[in-house]
């Protein structure tokens, strides 16, 4: 084999464990990649169920609706003619104070989680694309030390796996399949031990790029100037991936202002427990349709804004985080090949 050339060790294993990496990280995320997508059909983004985010609102509806039951009954049984609710003079007040209100927050709120939700993804994007760069740079310019080059370029796909792990707050369970033959059981267990998964991965990047690009008093001045420079700008590749993990970060632990939220839920939980109460004699047994109908309009609005707003779940929603780290894994084992079939092309091509 010749010299600085990527030991076949290394990537036949990558190719060897690929199936199982990708096995893992496909059946992490089997929620999110079997769930409809928005840019389905119609009819079948109008019918499905799965996805809907029930279960962030089901107990106001609950409560909403078998209010609106309780009391439909009463006015159409026991105090039937009884009760006798003038709405006209209401029906300003619900137009102009409640209906306003509503289409405001309702309005902010979706627009705050949408921005949270593409910012996030927007970031997942930039450390996908920083890593490219960084195991690009390292396969070219790190060939004199291909053992510490091909631990610093398992270190970076282990960088991604410990951003979602560290993201859904399951650093303590490493799925040793979903790195395995990057990193040993033995690493493995290390960061997951570590308090900051993420920091651990790039504390090892960075340690093995200084030594590889190690300067000595016996380094020639030219070629140490030119591990510098190469050091620097891997760094800057670096910074950009914790930039990005700081900027999730901040996403999952900053939510909305609560008095933003709960000045919401408060008029909605008002506006729809009061329409019975207003409404029952106009549209007598039609009152519990209705008020399930506008109950499920408007508190579905506030349980997709909950859903969406820390996307880092396993839920259908949130981000594809197990297919962004396969994304990553092929990347990188494409730019080892590459790199390989480079060092023995002969030219011209």
């Amino acid at each position: 084999m010749p010299e600085n050339v990527i030991p076949m060790s290394f990537s036949e294993r990558l190719s060897e464990t690929s199936f199982r990496r990708t096995k893992a990280l496909l059946k992490g995320g089997a929620i999110i990649h079997n769930s409809m997508k928005s840019n389905d059909t119609f009819l079948n983004t109008v019918f499905v169920m799965h996805g809907r985010a029930i279960d962030k609102f089901i107990v106001p509806l609950t409560i909403v609706t078998v209010n609106a039951v309780i009391w439909t009954i009463l006015i159409n049984t026991r105090f039937k003619n009884s009760v006798d609710v003038d709405e006209e003079p209401w029906a300003s007040v619900y137009n102009v104070v409640f209906t306003t209100a509503l289409a405001f927050l309702l309005v902010f709120r979706l627009n705050r989680v949408a921005a949270r939700w593409w910012s996030t993804r927007t970031m997942w994007g930039l450390i996908i694309a920083n890593s490219r760069t960084l195991v690009g740079a390292i396969l070219e310019h790190c060939a004199h030390e291909p053992e510490l080059r091909d631990l610093a370029i398992s270190w970076i796909a282990a960088y991604s796996i410990a951003v979602k792990e560290h993201m859904r707050n399951n650093t303590r369970n490493f799925e040793f399949e979903e790195i395995v033959g990057y990193l040993s059981p033995e690493q493995v267990k290390c960061i997951a031990s570590s308090k900051h998964p993420c920091l651990y991965a790039a504390t090892e990047i960075r340690h093995l790029l200084k030594r590889i690009f190690d300067v000595s008093a016996d380094t020639p001045a030219a070629l140490g100037i030119a591990y510098a420079s190469e050091m620097r700008l891997m760094e800057k590749s670096l910074d950009a991936l914790n930039d990005m993990m700081g900027g999730l970060e901040r996403v999952q632990v900053t939510p909305l202002p609560i008095t933003f939220v709960s000045h919401l839920r408060t008029i909605i939980m008002f506006y729809l427990l009061s329409l019975p109460y207003l409404y029952g004699n106009t549209w007598g047994w039609g009152t519990i349709p209705s008020v399930l109908l506008t109950s499920y309009a408007l508190l579905g609005i506030d349980g997709a804004a909950s859903e969406c707003e820390a996307p880092f779940e396993k839920r259908p929603n949130h981000l594809d985080m197990d297919g962004f780290c396969l994304t990553m894994q092929r990347n990188i084992e494409q730019l080892i090949s590459h790199n390989h079939e480079l060092r023995h092309r002969q030219y011209p091509c």
